[in-house]
């Protein structure tokens, strides 16, 4: 059963607070799945992890389905793959397919305190809830 974190969106810039995740989880040396299914906004975080701080390096792939399977520690994704065989799912945009997010030991989402959030908190209760049991 997948244990699900959800993080606080501390302002409406999701971006900034996902890439800081993403540095996080790189330094404890963690693989990671990024969901991002938006084309266009996995294009965007793609090029701000390579910008959002002076400093930062996270390591990561805009993945294809040409790539196949990859080393590289962070891959970014807009299908139900897992190229680099992690055990972690960062949610960066819209909610995941529910089985497929099963299929991770750990997920991550930022969570704001609007209605969106509200619906994401909810989703993610459902799907605790429904971890486990046989279709019906």
């Amino acid at each position: 059963m997948a244990h699900i974190e959800l993080h606080h969106l501390k302002s409406p810039k999701r971006a900034k607070q996902l890439a800081r995740l993403l540095a996080e989880l790189h330094e404890q040396g963690a693989r990671v799945v990024v969901w991002v299914a938006d084309e266009g906004r996995r294009q965007i975080l793609d090029d701000y992890l390579w910008t959002f701080e002076k400093l930062a390096f996270v390591p990561h792939v805009l993945w294809s389905p040409a790539l196949g399977n990859v080393e590289d520690p962070i891959v970014l994704v807009g299908e139900e793959v897992n190229p680099n065989q992690s055990s972690m799912l960062v949610v960066g945009d819209d909610l995941p397919g529910g089985p497929w997010a099963a299929t991770f030991d750990i997920v991550h989402d930022l969570v704001g305190a609007d209605d969106e959030g509200a619906t994401r908190r909810e989703f993610w209760d459902r799907w605790r809830e429904n971890q486990g049991k046989s279709p019906t």
